[in-house]
């Protein structure tokens, strides 16, 4: 936490008290947020931020703004008057495919229920026949005047974009005038990462300190004109962040590029159809310029005094206004009030300021705290194609919205430490490093164990959790011991977010369902929790005016504590349910806030301690909300890949087949992007490839200058299992005829168990393997347990030794030791030499007589067709012996396997 400690201080807004004459106090101080709002934070699961911030000052843990520089610009027209123009840009790539050569700018102005439209063109094909920024804005508000849409040069005017990083920088010299209005305006740059796999970035800005913009109309008379830039993909909700999405919400349907032309070859387009290619243009101009004004128009109906610049924005502005007392919001979440003096050169004085800060308590806990804030559980419990059953995709219902209704303040310095479990058990905030082991027949451990770059669920291992967790644990049997606890108890029993989201939740209700505003709101739910763990775990973000990566601050909400409790109690209550599923019934995998498997909600106990606990804090918000498990999906046959990866093959009938596609990009042209998954997961092959193109980074866009084109790539395609749980039990199960390995699977012993696994089954796949017949399992396991036995170390292999070769060394082990049921009186050394020759294994009779004075092995053969085949073969010719304990495997799996060999 020590990176984003530096920032705490920036987030807060300063005060000043009083001046006077003293001692000079280090300059470097009088730089700082001042009253920044919160809108500078982008939702979490969008991606990152970076803000331009002084260096850390070690004497001093905040800083403070002058009063001199503190004076801004007032803006003369109030936000929600001010009008709205909106642009597009259409283009193609060039005939090197290093740039793009823009074709035309679509400008939109919607102002009073008015629209203007203008389309404006480049001089020339080549980068320096791109329109400059401030040219382009001059003509389009001439034209609204000219159009009557305003009746005058604005002072301040709002620019949207959909996913304004696409078009921002095809104007002239776009980038050094957007870096120069950063630096100038907001000193922020916004970032979208999960929607595009990249960092969105640029000018999502509204502050205005230094330099508007100087236009110059067609008389030559200058104009200064201030402009707030928004990117609406940031103000659209997760489920429609797609322009024709957006187009569908607002009312204005994105227009369709009529055939022979397409996307690529817009220049065809134009030159063919001109006038349709400029509606083409302009309607995505106005479907952003109405999403903007209806996000607008939802802010004002909520209070908010202007439009933040993410939906994570509004949501904290929103739920700040619902506070009985917004202006001290801070000491909820463990800030105080503190004074500091500085020296300013430039008035001659020492200035008394006050910041907020975290209290001492509060800080000196805070590392602990994060190391037991994870992420959700996400696993895979089962790999390849089920059997026909009915197959239900269970959802846990506003699942981290109800568990922030649990945050109450929290009194940090009345924290107490305990090492005795029960202590830890209840609704507390309690943290924990423990020590930990489940019995082995435990199917679904509940215990988390960060291993690296994934979270994964052992039989036993050390975790830091919290004790909604090591209830969970506590009621399955695991024996647990506490390194060191921590229990903080409540402040008071007043719930921090029940009345903001009763609000959301009614406020929902009000509108129509599925329309802009409803879906808008309850994303603005979903996103809060993502504002209390903002950079809880530091992360670096590129920094457009930088251009370098610097820390993501983080937010005015950020809490370690609470993001722990929240995410904790999430696990738990899934754990918990997992653990109640029968024997009988199989759980695929598992995501954040629900399961695939054939269980129905019948079938699960959901009166345990932490669904009870989830129950209550669901119904605070929706007392007839219902049971804490619903029906989300349902399906006849399935294909679980691994995490995050699941396909239908054949539907219910009435409801909407299962698909995550794990990270897979499906062609645009593809309409059944379901059946596209089956089919690549039956057909593919260890060189299969898949399309991995990217669009131009932030950082080379502005580091290198070059505009934001499709990188092409193709990578190769990884839809193997995983290896977070110990495959067992294969079997093939047929997908239109084609014969596929499915397994189940056990968690492993510990995470180390599981990296070996892992780094060896990545090696075996990179090889030119795919784990997708029986032959393949066979050949997977054999690999394997090479490993392992040459790891043992109690029996040195030989190069490229096979593991029937293998078996065939130690079962004269076996016969010289006359153990497991054969003796020498059987069949001498050299009858058994020859008849093993026979077979093609090179034992020769010295070997046979020599093999007494060698250490007896057991339990290192694998599982594989040959050492089956040869296993038969030995009971065929040794009827009294027992093969078992040469195999690495249990007894009754080996047993199994056996009578499946023919």
């Amino acid at each position: 936490m020590e990176e984003s400690m530096n920032y705490w201080a920036e987030d807060t807004d300063i005060k000043v008290e009083e001046s006077f004459d003293g001692i000079e106090v280090d300059e470097n101080l009088v730089e700082a947020w001042g009253n920044a709002s919160n809108d500078e934070h982008v939702d979490e699961r969008l991606g990152g931020i970076a803000l331009e911030t002084m260096s850390p000052i070690e004497s001093v843990s905040s800083y403070v703004k002058s009063k001199k520089k503190s004076k801004r610009y007032k803006a003369r027209t109030k936000f929600f008057d001010r009008p709205i123009i909106s642009f597009d840009t259409e283009y193609v790539l060039s005939k090197c495919g290093k740039y793009n050569r823009v074709l035309s700018y679509q400008f939109v102005t919607l102002h009073s229920g008015k629209v203007s439209k203008l389309v404006l063109y480049p001089d020339s094909t080549k980068k320096s026949g791109r329109l400059s920024m401030d040219y382009c804005f001059a003509r389009v508000i001439e034209k609204a005047i000219e159009d009557g849409v305003l009746e005058c040069w604005p002072t301040d005017i709002i620019v949207t974009a959909h996913f304004m990083k696409a078009d921002l920088f095809n104007f002239n010299q776009a980038f050094e005038q957007v870096k120069t209005h950063i630096k100038g305006i907001r000193k922020t740059v916004a970032s979208l990462g999960d929607a595009y796999e990249l960092d969105l970035s640029k000018v999502m800005t509204r502050r205005i300190d230094k330099e508007p913009v100087k236009i110059k109309d067609k008389n030559r008379n200058y104009h200064t004109l201030h402009m707030s830039f928004f990117d609406t993909m940031l103000l659209a909700p997760a489920s429609a962040q797609s322009l024709s999405a957006v187009g569908n919400i607002v009312g204005v349907p994105k227009l369709d590029i009529p055939k022979p032309y397409s996307i690529e070859r817009m220049d065809e387009y134009l030159a063919g159809d001109k006038a349709g290619f400029e509606a083409y243009g302009l309607t995505d101009s106005l479907i952003s310029a109405l999403h903007f004004k209806a996000s607008a128009d939802l802010c004002k109906e909520l209070g908010l005094k202007s439009v933040p610049y993410t939906i994570g924005g509004m949501a904290v502005k929103t739920f700040i206004n619902s506070l009985d007392d917004p202006k001290s919001y801070r000491k909820l979440f463990g800030f105080e009030e503190k004074k500091r003096e500085i020296w300013s050169k430039e008035t001659g004085k020492v200035r008394t300021v006050t910041i907020e800060e975290p209290t001492q308590a509060r800080k000196t806990m805070e590392w602990f705290a994060s190391e037991c804030y994870s992420g959700g559980r996400n696993e895979a419990f089962w790999s390849g194609v089920t059997p026909v059953d009915t197959w239900l995709d269970l959802d846990v219902p506003s699942c981290y919205g109800a568990i922030t209704n649990g945050l109450r303040e929290i009194s940090y310095q009345d924290m107490y430490m305990s090492n005795k479990v029960e202590d830890f058990f209840g609704d507390k905030m309690a943290l924990a490093w423990v020590e930990f082991e489940f019995p082995e027949n435990t199917r679904f451990p509940s215990l988390v164990v960060r291993d690296k770059d994934s979270l994964i669920f052992p039989l036993r291992g050390q975790t830091h959790c919290t004790g909604h967790e090591l209830e969970v644990a506590y009621n399955q049997g695991a024996k647990i011991k506490i390194k060191q606890g921590f229990i903080f108890p409540w402040k008071n029993d007043v719930r921090i977010f029940e009345k903001y989201m009763k609000w959301g939740r009614e406020k929902r209700k009000s509108y129509e369902k599925g329309s802009f505003q409803e879906r808008l709101v309850k994303e603005m739910l979903n996103s809060t929790y993502g504002k209390f763990s903002q950079n809880v775990k530091p992360k670096q973000t590129f920094s457009v005016e930088d251009g370098y990566s610097k820390p993501q601050p983080p937010s005015k909400l950020t809490n370690p504590f609470y993001a722990s409790y929240t995410c904790g109690l999430a696990r738990a209550l899934l754990s918990e349910m997992l653990a109640s599923v029968p024997d009988d019934k199989t759980v695929l995998s598992i995501t954040t806030d629900g399961f695939l498997g054939n269980t129905s909600v019948e079938d699960l106990d959901l009166t345990g301690p932490i669904c009870q606990r989830f129950r209550e804090l669901f119904h605070r918000m929706e007392p007839n909300g219902g049971e804490i498990l619903e029906v989300k999906h349902k399906a006849k046959q399935l294909i679980c890949a691994k995490t995050r990866a699941q396909y239908t093959v054949t539907p219910m009938d009435g409801w909407e087949p299962v698909l995550a596609k794990g990270g897979i990009q499906v062609p645009k042209q593809v309409t059944d992007q379901n059946q596209y998954m089956v089919n690549l997961y039956k057909e593919r092959t260890p060189e299969h490839k898949t399309d991995s193109s990217h669009l131009t980074s932030l950082r080379s866009m502005c580091t290198e200058r070059k505009d934001m084109l499709m990188e092409r790539k193709q990578s190769r395609l990884n839809l193997e299992f995983d290896m977070k749980r110990e495959p067992i039990n294969p079997r093939v199960i047929e997908v239109d005829g084609v014969p596929l390995v499915s397994f189940e699977t056990k968690p492993f012993k510990n995470a180390f168990e599981m990296r070996y696994t892992r780094i060896r089954f990545d090696a075996w796949r990179k090889s030119g393997r795919c784990l997708k017949t029986m032959d393949d399992w066979y050949d997977w396991q054999e690999r394997l347990s090479m490993y392992k036995a040459n790891d043992k170390g109690e029996v040195r292999l030989k190069k490229d030794e096979k593991p029937d070769e293998l078996m065939a060394r130690l079962f004269v082990r076996f016969y010289s030791h006359e153990v497991s049921g054969i003796t020498k009186k059987d069949i001498t050394a050299k009858a058994l030499s020859e008849w093993l020759v026979e077979l093609g294994y090179d034992i020769k009779p010295s070997l046979v007589r020599g093999a007494g004075r060698t250490k007896l092995v057991e339990g290192t053969v694998p599982l594989t067709q040959s050492t089956l085949k040869l296993a038969k073969l030995l009971v065929g010719k040794f009827p009294q012996f027992d093969p078992v304990p040469l195999f690495n495997a249990s007894d009754e799996e080996v047993m199994r396997q056996l009578e499946n060999i023919s």
